[in-house]
């Protein structure tokens, strides 16, 4: 017996860096981009199948120690001993802030808990793909798991956590892969230092907190003026942190200068990827095709 699961991955549209600060922030799917978990049965040893690591599962590198938990603990409640071979094919750049790490551990999941028959529940298997992310990075929000267990954008709150927004805004989004990896711990740290020492950091990051209400009622308002303006006043907050880059300053330049109604990078920053609000796929095809010299991949969502 064999079984697959497809998991997509995820775009941060406002809270970038405020959100550890206590602030709101809006994510939703990107379903143009998927990770499929196969679960197959073999003689001996667990196996793992990746682009990157083929080898016995339990003894792949630290970086797979979130996937480690979930078969582990999925076994477990399974009562099995039987070996597996976990596979994963599709495609989520790493680094990018686009939820490869959560939608692989939702992927895996999910994929078990239908190879075992256990009949988990939405709250449980949640929880396990959670603590694969907490693992996985640190600390984790539980931002990028809701989001990419989510058919629809995901509002965020440090005080009443994550809450579906069924509705759409009736854009599209253009995602710009600047071919550089991004490094959320180092940016973090560097905001942080700068937010521990300097209080004109500390304002600029209550500004940046105070876009996420406003983005999320602009966007249950079906106004993508108001979101773009909200993107455009993000970047320029966050770049003034230094997260910004060359590349993306460029991108988000040619973006707003060829009908986008705004344009930031989304995730850590220090690299990544590019998101822009257009308000039609030729407007973001036409922005993928003046910036092909300039990035890796490019990718058009509806939201």
């Amino acid at each position: 017996m064999k079984t697959s699961f497809a998991a997509h991955g995820k775009v941060i549209l406002i809270g970038d860096h405020s959100v550890v600060y206590g602030y709101d922030a809006l994510a939703v799917p990107a379903k143009t981009l998927q990770i499929v978990t196969t679960i197959e049965p073999i003689k001996k040893d667990f196996w793992m199948d990746t682009p990157r690591y083929h080898g016995p599962l339990f003894t792949a590198p630290d970086e797979f120690d979130g996937i480690k938990y979930i078969v582990r603990a999925m076994k477990a409640k399974a009562y099995r001993r039987q070996a597996l071979k976990v596979t994963y094919t599709g495609e989520i750049p790493m680094q990018r802030g686009l939820g490869s790490s959560a939608a692989v551990a939702f992927g895996t999941t999910q994929a078990l808990n239908e190879y075992y028959h256990l009949h988990l529940s939405r709250d449980d298997i949640m929880a396990i793909t959670n603590h694969a992310e907490m693992i996985t990075h640190g600390k984790a929000s539980g931002l990028d798991a809701a989001t990419v267990a989510s058919n629809y954008a995901v509002s965020f709150s440090t005080k009443t956590g994550t809450e579906e927004l069924t509705g759409k805004l009736g854009s599209f989004l253009v995602m710009l892969d600047t071919g550089q990896m991004g490094n959320t711990k180092e940016a973090v740290t560097q905001v942080h230092e700068l937010y521990a020492k300097n209080r004109s950091v500390r304002q600029d990051m209550r500004a940046l907190g105070k876009l996420a209400p406003v983005f999320k009622k602009a966007f249950l308002a079906h106004d993508a003026a108001t979101c773009g303006d909200c993107f455009n006043q993000a970047q320029d907050i966050l770049a003034s942190f230094g997260i910004s880059t060359d590349k993306i300053d460029s991108l988000c330049e040619l973006a707003n200068q060829n009908g986008a109604f705004g344009a930031k990078l989304s995730g850590g920053g220090l690299g990544g990827i590019v998101i822009a609000l257009v308000p039609d796929p030729t407007v973001g095809q036409k922005i993928i095709n003046l910036a092909k010299g300039q990035i890796a991949h490019a990718w058009i969502e509806e939201i």
